[in-house]
């Protein structure tokens, strides 16, 4: 890799891989870019819009991509398909080790400081977590209707979507069921305090699916090396 090329990727983060990550399949317009964000990718690489629209024109000055203006009709639009050297560049960084596990949940911000405020605002993002979870399911159930039906834009990489639309809808599951025990939980509280709770709170320690070191430890938990590992924004 030349070094002017090597400082360049140096200057890519995760954002810019995504956008790479959409082209190397198909061209796509902006406005196709952003539909397919919001389809796909936001929900696990949440940004804003914006930001993918300055990502891309930047990508396009680097020769990463290439832009080609076409007509609809009397109507322009800027069409935009991966660059050889971009396909290189996405290579390269699928064969370097993956950013660790996280999640963007605010609700669980909420959570986590909820007796500061009231039980009944609590409530109501527990509400909101079970109707967006729903919501995303059903939108769920319309893209696998879609390429049952055989008419996805993506009908050609199936083998590849149907794993990562089983993740989805076994995340959002999983959240759905835990907002509506952790609904069921609260909503039998007169209160937030720990006042004749905090019991109940080590049973369901207890239970919780998880191995458990067999003997009791004065030592505080370390989160592992790979939740340490580099991120890029």
């Amino acid at each position: 890799m030349s070094r002017p090329r090597e400082r360049r990727v140096r200057t890519l983060t995760t954002t810019s891989y995504a956008v790479l990550a959409q082209l190397a399949l198909r061209p796509w317009s902006t406005y196709e870019l952003a539909r397919q964000r919001i389809r796909y990718f936001r929900y696990v690489w949440p940004r804003a819009e914006s930001a993918i629209y300055r990502e891309v024109k930047r990508l396009a000055t680097m020769g990463l991509i290439a832009a080609e203006r076409q007509y609809v009709g009397k109507r322009p639009r800027t069409m935009y398909s991966m660059t050889e050297e971009g396909r290189q560049v996405l290579r390269e960084w699928l064969a370097t080790p993956v950013s660790p596990f996280a999640m963007d949940f605010e609700a669980m911000i909420r959570l986590f400081i909820a007796p500061l405020g009231t039980k009944e605002q609590i409530v109501a993002t527990l509400q909101q977590v079970r109707s967006d979870a729903q919501e995303m399911l059903r939108f769920g159930g319309q893209v696998k209707r879609e390429f049952l039906d055989g008419r996805a834009a993506l009908q050609d990489q199936v083998h590849i979507r149907a794993l990562a639309v089983d993740f989805f809808v076994s995340h959002l599951r999983t959240v759905d069921s835990w907002a509506e025990r952790t609904l069921a939980e609260i909503e039998a509280w007169e209160d937030l305090s720990p006042d004749g709770k905090n019991e109940r709170g080590l049973e369901i320690f207890a239970n919780l699916p998880v191995p458990t070191p067999d003997e009791p430890s004065d030592r505080t938990p370390v989160a592992p090396r790979t939740q340490r590992r580099r991120r890029s924004y």
